[in-house]
């Protein structure tokens, strides 16, 4: 206890002085050291604490971990279906998909097909007259569980219906 006071002592006078010697340097030193390795401890002990899970909890991690795996493979495999193997059309320098069952033939930029999300957005379809090649602006959004286009073609009064685009032709 005596030997603690004296330490504490010893630290107040320490932190008063601008200069030591070479002796108050290695006791701050020591000091410093044993602060550091304390602390090293603590934390050691608190990651290796947390690190420690049942067989049970791992397995629950592991089927939510699953989950999401095989959730985000879906999603990834109906935005492939979306697209894949599909009837490719070019017009000038740009490349388009055509929709089917539409009331006229629509276009769409193969660009413009990533953009796409769950949120709706105003995407250009594109459809031909004699001479040239026009636009149309349509609100547009794709589902995650479906591999079909949603197309409202008022902005103001949406509507949405299902359109798949045009499969390619066996060769």
């Amino acid at each position: 206890m005596n030997d603690n006071k004296q330490n504490s002592i010893d630290v107040e006078a320490y932190s008063r002085k601008e200069t030591y010697s070479p002796e108050e340097k290695q006791m701050i030193m020591e000091r410093l050291n044993e602060e550091r390795r304390i602390n090293q401890k603590v934390a050691g002990d608190l990651a290796n604490s947390s690190k420690h899970y049942s067989q049970s909890d791992k397995n629950k991690i592991l089927n939510k971990l699953n989950e999401q795996r095989l959730s985000k493979q879906k999603r990834e495999d109906i935005k492939k279906k979306r697209t894949h193997n599909k009837e490719v059309y070019k017009f000038g320098s740009k490349t388009f998909y055509k929709f089917i069952q539409m009331e006229r033939e629509y276009y769409i930029q193969i660009e413009d097909c990533d953009k796409l999300s769950s949120r709706p957005s105003i995407i250009s379809l594109h459809y031909r007259t004699f001479d040239e090649l026009k636009k149309k602006d349509v609100l547009m959004k794709v589902e995650v569980y479906s591999d079909k286009f949603f197309i409202s073609y008022d902005a103001i009064r949406v509507y949405f219906k299902s359109y798949a685009l045009e499969n390619a032709r066996k060769k």
